[in-house]
């Protein structure tokens, strides 16, 4: 398991545990793609926004975030 840095997000993001969230639904949407892609399926999903070797979903994502391609917004009625 890797450990990733998160130091250089956190400015980004409000607190740690939106950080968390927002990596968790962009890394899933993320896996769906790459898994899709390997079944060679259809799918309506963004595929991953930086060039980046690794199928690592949640490193994909986290690089998303430092380049800011992917921004977290926080509403008060729902989660959007």
């Amino acid at each position: 398991m890797k450990a990733y840095n998160i130091d250089d997000v956190l400015d980004k993001i409000d607190s740690k545990y939106s950080l968390c969230i927002a990596l968790a639904r962009r890394s899933r949407e993320i896996g769906l793609y790459l898994a899709a892609k390997k079944n060679m399926e259809r799918v309506n999903i963004v595929p991953p926004l930086t060039e980046n070797e690794s199928d690592d979903p949640v490193g994909i994502a986290l690089q998303e975030f430092r380049e800011g391609k992917v921004s977290f917004e926080r509403v008060k009625d729902d989660i959007k």
